[in-house]
């Protein structure tokens, strides 16, 4: 038995298995404009008719500008959702919207549409899965034609075929387009079976069927996205090269008429009604009306704009997932650009040894222009729109695979299979990465019976929905870094509405340090949908500014509003009805700001083993005390400031650090300010003014070396 004929099965069967992962995985309408792609879909399977598109967003349907693509992936998979009801179709579609598109750094949120769970695969639903299964296949097709593709180049060395196969099959991004309704898996298959004919053209020469093959492919895959008109050129090429060679004119007059023929029968008609319907030939200006058109002012501008998408354009042609918003752990990119840069650096090497052998430097030469055209087409639609996503470079897959193979092939030594290793190392990605980064930002909040025991509890009710209790670090922030809290609630009631909740993170002087506004579970459980009496753990990670400035204790602010009108819920407090629920969450501060520079000495002065005083200054009733930390008490402390004649306080000025004591850190400096208040009826003259440090849960002050523990620091002067 072959090789060929037992690892192709194989590598299909690994690939079905890890396909059917990602199927798992990914909610509907969770991959790149698939909600768009399937609206078309629905559209074509409810009218038989291909969408007219509007000058504008706002006067077409759902599939927005994917209505102005070649409409042969819409019209088969319209042709095998007809039969499913789908009147549930605007039920299933209902966009979050708070989603956070395109923007991976943020987290939460990553669901473009609303779920229901548990899943129910009935309706559209089941649809959009029939439509996915149609991906899927063509996905196994795509990874059969880059095998036979890079056999073609290399018939004598087996595991070039293997390893391009083995690169696609096992690609994770490759995994997660094909099983999403997406046109770019139609392309990828034909164009991919293209290319595989145009080798064995530059291979074998003309044949009838070759011909008629190629001609039908690149028809079909010309009127399935535009990028398959990048194998026009291609074949075009490779078909002169194959007539001057063999001087076989007759051969290149029929490929060439064939496969005329072929596009303006097949493809011709979608043209045609772009000119008719809306003066274009492309259809392209229509969907940049709708989809947005993006500018440069210069090419330094465009070049500058190219170079910092390149890194998104990396890493998503192996794994960017959802909405272009969620990303693998740091380590998987660097696995796949030392896997590129190898094949790269061997495809050079490999190469040079290829130098003289005629068809196969040919057919290198050829797959080389496959990517060159597809990379420059990709380059151009990138000075149009922001389009910078690895996954439009999939249908050239047959090229990049087969010479990425080629390059790998040449660190294979006799002790040591690299390329198998490399391989081996990227089927354990795509076997985890579904598992640690795609599903769990698609999960719902748990469900418990009871809050834990280092949960706060509390006593707040919105509406109809309880806050039993939260939970959250006791501890200092700064600048950048993340809250994470939990809040534990239970719906008394089926709400019929979906509200938003706000949480908002503030200073003591109710400055703005961070805010989050979403529907609960990071908008994977709507409040319409949960169950009344059900506990939910809803836990977030609320992003502190960067740029946020404060020095004090931190709250945050919850409530819950209607989106868009903003009418907020009320709230319910310990039984009393409440503007603002504020929970106590920690301290924050950056670093403590400087010491004042008119402070006065003092000797050094201990109180307890916490604090030591610095300097004071006196100006007025206003006082000013400069401190250093000698170790942070466990507890919030409170300075004391009191204007003494005899043993009668006749004045005080008791005030916190605007920073809680038991955040402050060793060898920290800060200052507390007093504003000393005269109580009692006194005559002018010179009173002693003492401080000291006490807690507020016990009347206990910190012990110094001054009677009753409070030390004289100044004397206050009363006119």
């Amino acid at each position: 038995m072959s090789q060929k004929s037992v690892f192709l099965p194989l590598i299909l069967l690994v690939y079905g298995a890890l396909a059917a992962l990602y199927l798992a995985a990914v909610p509907i309408f969770e991959s790149p404009d698939e909600l768009q792609h399937f609206g078309v879909i629905q559209h074509i399977a409810n009218t038989g008719q291909l969408p007219v598109q509007g000058g504008t967003a706002d006067d077409i349907g759902l599939w927005l500008q994917q209505g102005s693509q070649p409409p042969l992936y819409y019209l088969l998979a319209a042709a095998l959702v007809a039969p499913i009801d789908r009147s549930d179709y605007a039920a299933v579609t209902r966009i979050n919207p708070h989603a956070n598109v395109g923007v991976p750094n943020l987290p939460g949120n990553k669901n473009q549409v609303l779920h229901e769970y548990p899943l129910r695969l009935q309706g559209t639903t089941l649809a959009v899965y029939v439509a996915r299964a149609f991906s899927l296949l063509l996905g196994g097709v795509t990874v059969c034609a880059v095998y036979q593709s890079a056999h073609t180049l290399a018939p004598d060395t087996p595991r070039i075929a293997q390893t391009a196969a083995a690169l696609t099959a096992f690609n994770p991004q490759f995994l997660f387009i094909s099983v999403s309704a997406n046109n770019d898996n139609l392309v990828t298959a034909l164009a991919s079976l293209a290319i595989w004919q145009i080798l064995c053209l530059l291979r074998a020469g003309f044949s009838v069927r070759r011909s008629l093959s190629i001609g039908l492919l690149c028809a079909l895959a010309a009127i399935s996205k535009l990028s398959g008109l990048v194998l026009l050129p291609l074949a075009a090429l490779a078909a002169l090269v194959v007539g001057w060679r063999r001087r076989d004119r007759r051969g290149l007059l029929f490929f060439g008429a064939s496969l005329a023929a072929l596009w303006l029968l097949l493809a011709g008609w979608w043209y045609a009604r772009n000119l008719i319907l809306y003066d274009e030939f492309f259809g392209t200006n229509r969907m940049l009306l709708i989809f947005g058109r993006r500018s440069f002012e210069s090419f330094g501008t465009w070049a500058g704009a190219l170079w910092g998408e390149m890194s998104g354009l990396r890493w998503s042609y192996w794994g960017v997932f959802g909405w272009f918003n969620i990303v693998a752990p740091p380590l998987f990119y660097i696995f796949t650009d030392l896997l590129a840069l190898a094949g790269v650096l061997g495809l050079l090497a490999y190469g040079w040894r290829a130098r003289r052998e005629s068809p196969q430097r040919s057919m290198l030469a050829l797959l080389l222009l496959a990517f060159a055209f597809g990379f420059v087409s990709l380059l151009h639609w990138t000075t149009q729109t922001a389009a910078s996503q690895g996954r439009l470079l999939f249908p050239y897959s047959a090229a990049i695979s087969t010479l990425a193979a080629c390059g790998l092939s040449v660190f294979r030594v006799r002790h040591f299979d690299a390329p198998r290793w490399a391989l081996a190392g990227l089927a354990l990605w795509a076997l985890a990465l579904p598992f640690v980064t795609i599903a769990p930002q698609y999960t719902p909040p748990p469900q418990v019976s009871a809050p834990p025991q280092n949960a706060v509890p509390l006593d707040v009710s919105y509406s109809d929905v309880r806050l039993l209790a939260y939970a959250a670090p006791d501890a200092r922030y700064a600048p950048g870094d993340t809250l994470a809290l939990t809040l534990y609630w239970q719906p008394l009631a089926q709400s019929p509405l979906d509200y938003s909740l706000s949480l908002r993170a503030i200073s003591a002087d109710g400055t703005l340090l961070g805010s989050l506004d979403t529907y609960p579970g990071w908008g994977m459980l709507r409040t319409s949908a949960w169950r009344p009496g059900t506990i939910y753990a809803d836990t977030y990670h609320l992003s502190l500014s960067p740029d946020a400035r404060a020095t004090s204790a931190l709250y945050l602010i919850v409530s819950w509003w209607q989106y868009p009108n903003g009418a907020r819920l009320p709230a319910v407090q310990n039984g009393a009805a409440t503007d603002t629920v504020r929970l106590p969450v920690g301290a924050f501060a950056d670093t403590l700001p400087p010491l004042p520079t008119d402070l006065v000495e003092t000797p050094p002065v201990t109180f307890g083993d916490s604090f030591r005083l610095l300097a004071y200054h006196l100006a007025e009733s206003r006082l000013t005390l400069a401190w250093e930390t000698l170790r942070p008490p466990p507890e919030d402390l409170t300075v004391f400031a009191q204007v003494l004649d005899g043993a009668t306080i006749v004045g005080q000025g008791d005030a916190p650090p605007a920073l809680p004591t038991r955040y402050l850190r060793a060898g920290e400096r800060f200052i507390s300010r007093h504003t000393l208040v005269i109580t009692r009826s006194v005559t002018p003259g010179r009173y002693p003014l003492v401080i000291g440090w006490y807690s507020t849960r016990a009347p206990l002050r910190l012990p110094t070396d001054a009677p009753d523990n409070a030390y004289r620091v100044a004397t206050l002067i009363l006119p």
